[in-house]
């Protein structure tokens, strides 16, 4: 694994490869053998996506239905306890 600080780029090789990537696709690059093996993986931008992976690790977007709609943690809240309320009733 090697990190490029000039480039702002991460690369992690499994194997030798040569030239330019198989598939380079937003900051992504992939590199593979002829068998189709995956022989390295490039990552542009690697500071600024690290950030914006950590920034929205807790968010998930929501689709169909749902699209646009906000969950706060005072839904999740109210809704665990609504859960926890039956199962004791259950149990």
């Amino acid at each position: 694994m090697q990190y490029i600080p000039s480039k702002d780029e991460l690369v992690l090789k499994i194997r030798p490869v040569k030239g330019r990537p198989n598939k380079d696709f937003q900051h992504f690059k992939l590199w593979w053998d002829d068998e189709g093996n995956i022989a390295a993986i490039g990552i542009t931008n690697y500071l600024k996506e690290l950030k914006e992976f950590r920034k929205n690790l807790n968010v998930i977007q929501l689709g169909g239905i749902w699209k646009g709609v906000k969950i706060t943690e005072q839904d999740i809240k109210k809704i665990r306890e609504e859960l926890l309320t039956k199962l004791e009733e259950e149990f």
